[in-house]
């Protein structure tokens, strides 16, 4: 498998089904024969509760502040907990991701049948269900038009034998304690239309064209008899007043022209999905996902399977994230349940970060302005946020988030998080060194930035060594080891690594525009004040930067390493024992073994060790999300349901559907085969044994420069492609000592070797083509 899947059985559950979108509008093809079922999404969709009231907090933020100096943070966090809960008024959990409704396509067999299969081809974003009754062979194929947003979807014969079929649409299993629902006919539509219990409205249009046969409909469905060929169409709206919007849409789908859409449709997907390819080895011989995953589980590590999840990770952010829309949640854009879990929501704390990991390094830049539009929009409750929680200007952002960007929740511990700004805006500043948008760095980049620098004005306080402290502070979700431990805690390294990142990223944007002068200096003396990193008793890379709190191994996350990943502050290059405190820092959290990690926490550690340059447990961590956390359509879940020891087993075989380690197994990879800051790429970091030979082309870097990379590592050959996006000098870390170097439209300024590898500077044109080999 490369660019498509497929599978031997349908499924029995919404998880398990073929997922299509076009960014906005999502689907869940089910792939069954006698009753077709397709689960319908749209990104809007939430079950709207209570806007969140509360009176401020921060009154209460000095003598928390004391207790917790006094070395008391349990108590400390009590206490928060409890003044925080007095202070709402009115609390309320993030608003719900909601699922849109069913599709039903109902038929009866003529005979059993034989030869099925169930594709989704990445490249056209279709799914086809193929199958055999008796001589005759049908197809079903879906898509959900990349422009409009419609759900198309065509059934076929091989000898034209007359099809019937019945179609309608109802709530997923369980609305009626939300919703009423209604079905309607008109004009040879048919109408599903949804109220919840708060008045908001959305619902359908299903429409059917057929060659041959006959087509009617009345409030019950559309029914289609003795046809050749059968067209169904549906159409979503929300949130509008559903008599204006049925009638425009009715007039709509009636011209639809099923080929045409789907010609149009394919065109722009490929578009989107772009041109870059992998090979690492994988072979052409393809397998079922379900004889894949079987091999996964034996520990055979399938190439193939790798490789299909490389590319399905970019088929999932497109499908669920387009500029002008919402960013791709907990889920994608898929969900089949009234009460997903973790609300289906926007997680600050590492998931909506990973699920765009591979964005950037994909070339997938309007997908990643769901993103950015996203938060902008919620700068204005971020604020609020800053100003009633810790009486400070700028922004706070929540940890998790749906509907609006307000704190929620009546537990104090997640409000005192205060880094989420500033990592999100780190994902800011990589949009401008991937894409040279000058723009897009002042108008938002730097905006973004200037509001989270803001905060950590008002927020920290400077202790008597002359250094800020950062209280309360934490560092998810471990706890400290001292005498009255709690996550509260002062100076997390996390916290104080996100903050040096802000300010740096900040005067680095800020100096390159020439704007901004006077608070540069100010920024600076910021950074100046930050604490320094510590390195512990046995060298590792310290989790607190705060007397009396030790390092606690036993926790899978590793929020301290932030400067090295996903920051880039600290590499080899620049220091060489911060970075062997880091590696030593992963090492040690292994005291709790690989199997206790979850499936994101897989995927976040694989880009961890490639960015430590180890091929060989990246690839273990890839192994084990595949072994234990993919599902039969190749979506990843939180743990292992099977309780096989591969994973912790919090939810057991009720495992959750989670799709950030989706990204992050596609990130991963990238980060696998090549390192990026500005002026310098680290070539093949972290390539495996059972990869030793292969390519990548057309991955963008940090430098400003698309990449196209063939290797050979038992020959130790590398070929270097490259189009920069302007004229400058860039160094190249080549993974063993280079004996030769080959170049076209670039020039060598100078080679070292240096522990085995080498580093290669070169000045390249971007009005050519530059090109390097090496051996």
């Amino acid at each position: 498998m490369s660019d498509f899947m497929f599978k031997k059985m349908p499924a029995t559950r919404w998880e398990d089904a073929l997922p299509l979108g076009n960014g906005n509008i999502g689907a869940l093809v089910f792939g069954n024969i006698q009753k077709e079922r397709i689960v319908l999404n749209n990104e809007r969709l939430f079950r709207y509760q209570k806007t969140p009231d509360y009176e401020p907090f921060y009154k209460n933020l000095k003598e928390i502040r004391s207790i917790m100096l006094e070395g008391r943070y349990d108590y400390a966090l009590k206490l928060f907990n409890e003044r925080f809960k007095a202070c709402c008024k009115e609390v309320y959990n993030v608003d719900p991701y909601q699922p849109f409704g069913e599709l039903f396509m109902v038929r009866k067999p003529n005979g059993a049948f034989t030869g099925y299969s169930a594709m989704l081809d990445f490249k056209t974003a279709t799914a086809s269900v193929t199958w055999k009754e008796n001589e005759n062979v049908l197809k079903r194929e879906t898509f959900v038009s990349y422009d409009t947003g419609v759900i198309c979807t065509k059934l076929s014969s091989s000898i034209n034998t007359p099809l019937d079929l019945r179609i309608y649409i109802d709530p997923v299993a369980g609305g009626s304690q939300y919703l009423d629902a209604m079905h309607m006919a008109g004009d040879g539509c048919y109408i599903y239309s949804v109220k919840y219990k708060n008045g908001r409205e959305h619902g359908a249009v299903a429409y059917a064209q057929s060659i041959g046969g006959t087509v009617t409909c009345d409030e019950g469905a559309i029914q289609v008899k003795s046809a050749d060929i059968i067209y169904v169409f549906v159409k979503e709206y929300i949130y509008e007043d559903p008599k204006k919007a049925i009638a425009r849409i009715v007039k709509e789908i009636k011209k639809l022209d099923y080929e045409k859409l789907h010609r149009k449709h394919v065109k722009q997907w490929k578009e989107a999905y772009g041109k870059i390819t992998l090979d690492i080895g994988q072979g052409k011989k393809t397998s079922s996902n379900e004889e894949y995953l079987l091999m996964a589980y034996e520990d055979k590590k399938p190439r193939n399977l790798f490789h299909t999840m490389f590319n399905y990770g970019r088929y999932l952010l497109i499908s669920s994230s387009k500029q002008g829309g919402l960013p791709a949640n907990m889920q994608g854009i898929w969900n089949g349940e009234y009460n997903p879990k973790w609300d289906s929501d926007i997680h600050n704390d590492v998931s909506i970060q990973m699920n765009y990991w591979c964005a950037l390094p994909g070339g997938m830049n309007e997908q990643a302005m769901a993103f950015y539009d996203y938060f902008d929009s919620m700068i204005p409750d971020f604020r609020e946020n800053a100003r009633k929680i810790y009486g400070c200007r700028g922004i706070l952002v929540p940890v998790c988030m749906s509907t609006h960007g307000q704190i929620n929740g009546s537990t104090g511990l997640w409000q005192s998080w205060i880094s989420a700004g500033g990592w999100i805006s780190r994902q800011y500043f990589d949009y401008w060194l991937y894409t040279d948008d000058s723009d897009f760095l002042k108008r938002r980049a730097v905006r973004f930035m200037k509001e989270v620098a803001l905060f950590y004005e008002d927020f920290l306080i400077t202790g008597k060594n002359g250094k800020y402290m950062f209280i309360p502070s934490v560092s998810p979700e471990n706890v400290p080891v001292t005498e009255h431990p709690a996550m509260l805690s002062i100076n997390a390294t996390m916290d104080i690594a996100i903050a040096r990142d802000v300010l740096h990223n900040l005067i680095f944007a800020c100096q390159h525009l020439e704007i901004e002068e006077a608070n540069i200096a100010k920024w600076q003396d910021m950074l100046d004040k930050m604490p320094e990193y510590e390195l512990n008793s046995d060298k590792a890379m310290k989790e607190w930067l705060y007397e009396g709190l030790n390092d606690n191994y036993h926790h899978r996350h590793q929020s301290h390493i932030y400067p090295f990943f996903p920051g880039t502050e600290i590499t080899k290059e620049n220091n060489r024992q911060l970075y062997d405190g880091i590696k030593l820092a992963v090492e040690k959290r292994l005291t709790i073994g690989l199997p206790e990690q979850v499936g994101w926490s897989y995927a976040n550690m694989a880009n961890i060790y490639a960015r430590l340059e180890d091929g060989e447990k990246a690839l273990e961590c890839l192994n084990y999300v595949l072994r234990a956390c993919t599902g039969q359509n190749l979506f990843t879940y939180h743990n292992d349901w099977r309780d096989q020891g591969l994973t912790l087993s919090w939810f057991g075989k009720d495992a959750p559907f989670q799709i950030d380690a989706n990204f992050g197994f596609t990130a991963a990879i990238f980060e696998m085969l090549i390192y990026s800051k500005p002026a310098f790429i680290r070539l093949v970091p972290a390539v495996p044994d059972e990869w030793s030979k292969g390519s990548i082309k057309g991955v963008h870097t940090r430098c400003m420069m698309e990449c196209d990379i063939e290797w050979d590592m038992k020959k130790h050959e590398i070929s270097l492609g490259m189009s920069p996006h302007y004229n400058y000098d860039i160094t190249v870390e080549i993974p063993f000592i280079v004996t030769d170097i080959q170049t076209s439209g670039c020039r060598v300024i100078r080679k070292n070797d240096d522990g085995g590898h080498t580093y290669v500077t070169i000045h390249v044109n971007h009005e050519i083509q530059a090109q390097m080999k090496v051996n």
